[in-house]
């Protein structure tokens, strides 16, 4: 699949691979939700955290948007990410410890505020934004573009992994 080339692309791919995820899980009960199925010693629900928790770092990263309401994300072990610049899999790890002991119903709320608040953010952004080093890139002190464009990469790889459980 080629790269979106307008903001409203992006957010539509966007849009489309959480829909994905969404219908993936849809006819799993709440049982199969928890059942530890995936590589990693993983559930669906450990997943959603997983992405949940990526989403609102991903929030509290990008600038905050005048124009948007305040999102009121509290981003647990914010404190704990390590100053290196390979820290994913050792957040992913600790991600999936918090996770254990939370509620699913707690986690799915979150999970759908949360994509709803990154679609709206993502569709104030400008390519400008995503593609000037010395914009929005030199704000946050990283380029943007993959980590907007790797939203929906992400959700397309977790996507495939629920589509097996079917």
């Amino acid at each position: 699949m080629t790269t979106p080339q307008t903001i409203a692309e992006i957010v539509h791919r966007i849009e489309r691979a959480m829909q994905r995820v969404v219908q993936a899980i849809a006819p799993l009960s709440s049982a199969q939700l928890l059942e530890t199925r995936l590589p990693g010693d993983r559930s669906v629900k450990d997943v959603l955290a997983h992405l949940t928790w990526w989403d609102q770092w991903l929030l509290l990263t990008l600038p905050v948007d005048p124009a948007l309401p305040d999102l009121g994300i509290v981003l647990p072990l914010a404190e704990q990410i390590p100053p290196t610049n390979d820290w994913a899999h050792e957040m992913n790890a600790k991600v999936h410890s918090y996770s254990q002991t939370r509620d699913l119903e707690a986690i799915q709320a979150e999970f759908t505020t949360t994509r709803k608040q990154l679609v709206q953010r993502v569709s104030h952004l400008t390519l400008d934004d995503l593609y000037n080093p010395d914009g929005l890139s030199a704000q946050i002190g990283q380029p943007v573009a993959p980590l907007i464009l790797g939203i929906y990469e992400h959700y397309e790889e977790h996507a495939h992994e629920f589509e097996q459980l079917v």
